[in-house]
């Protein structure tokens, strides 16, 4: 029988708690199998706060943090707010953790590095593992760790960072792209570090971020995601999957307006005014991005990607809608009235 995908939504925060309730319940009775809350501390509420409302309303969905970081909280409070969460959900909930994107940029400090990542997360391990372990001298231990796992998965989307997950991690958060050759690339790094420890791929949990975006045209969906498309395609971590997509970009002078667009293109709070900074680059471009870079299309057009990535492996989605002060709701029609009974019709459901 073949194994069924697995899809998880992104949540971020920025809608008041009732409504956000409300939106984790209605991601449920959609069908889908999991949520990752956003961790930003100055754009959405508590990641853990809405962890801990979301499993006490929900039933049957995998809730995680998307992500969280090494140096907004310690990892001695990552471990306890986590076995909290898991507490109240037991066997549903997962600790996913990055270098920390704009929980680091809005705050005026760099990410965590990969050296800080692999202490947080061998530190996070024990502790739930019920270890004892050395705070500079001092030794402690979670005095109510459980026993029961909770996987430890890390964010990454460089080469470098990969590698590092597939060494120390439970599994991976893969924020890199979405097509053959991005995968396979993402993949045989993933290999690399899994070898170092002399593990498996195969034994690791492997979840694909994508950005997301539907309409009811590909060309109105390109349009919407145009931010996204651009921040990660040209001005940041996109650029060196370029080659492995099979992409070469024209000449391109990013003009000011970009760097004003607060705090970024892809979480813009004004997402009309980030579209228009965006106008420097060719409506070719975007697509291109858009295609090698994420879901973005018609809700026919997201089925069928989904299945074609599935020849590769693909089992495991968390989908991040672009807009982050926008809800999820087209997302969520889309999936729940065409992608999954198309998943269903071809037996990936």
């Amino acid at each position: 029988m073949t194994e069924p995908v697995r899809v998880h939504l992104r949540v971020p925060g920025t809608a008041p708690m009732p409504e956000l309730m409300r939106l984790i319940q209605s991601i449920e009775a959609a069908g889908f199998d999991g949520v990752g809350i956003l961790d930003s501390q100055m754009l959405s509420r508590d990641a853990f706060v809405i962890l801990g409302q979301a499993a006490a309303c929900t039933s049957r969905l995998a809730l995680f943090p998307a992500v969280t970081n090494p140096f907004t909280r310690h990892a001695s409070v990552l471990a306890g707010t986590i076995q909290t969460v898991e507490e109240l959900a037991p066997g549903r909930v997962k600790f996913v953790i990055g270098t920390g994107y704009t929980s680091a940029s809005t705050i005026g400090r760099r990410p965590a590095t990969l050296a800080e990542m692999r202490a947080c997360i061998a530190t996070v391990k024990a502790l739930l593992a019920g270890e004892t372990v050395d705070f500079s001298g001092t030794r402690g231990r979670l005095g109510y760790a459980a026993g029961r796992r909770i996987p430890v998965l890390m964010a990454a989307s460089g080469p470098k960072a990969i590698e590092v997950a597939g060494e120390i991690a439970d599994g991976a958060l893969l924020l890199v792209g979405f097509n053959r050759g991005i995968v396979e690339t993402a993949l045989a790094h993933l290999e690399r570090g899994a070898r170092r420890a002399g593990r498996r791929v195969e034994d690791l949990e492997i979840i694909w971020a994508v950005r997301t975006g539907t309409a009811a045209t590909t060309e109105e969906a390109r349009r919407a995601a145009r931010p996204t498309a651009v921040h990660w395609g040209i001005l940041r971590w996109g650029g060196q999957w370029l080659g492995p997509a099979g992409l070469r970009l024209p000449p391109l002078e990013i003009p000011d307006a970009v760097w004003k667009i607060y705090p970024d293109l892809s979480h813009a709070h004004d997402w009309e005014a980030a579209i228009a900074a965006t106008s420097f680059v060719p409506d070719e471009t975007v697509a291109q991005l858009c295609d090698a870079l994420g879901l973005i299309g018609t809700p026919e057009d997201c089925a069928g990607r989904i299945a074609e990535m599935t020849k590769l492996g693909v089992r495991n989605i968390y989908l991040m809608p672009c807009q982050t002060f926008v809800g999820p709701e087209p997302e969520i029609r889309a999936f729940r009235d065409v992608v999954f009974p198309r998943l269903r019709a071809a037996g990936l459901r």
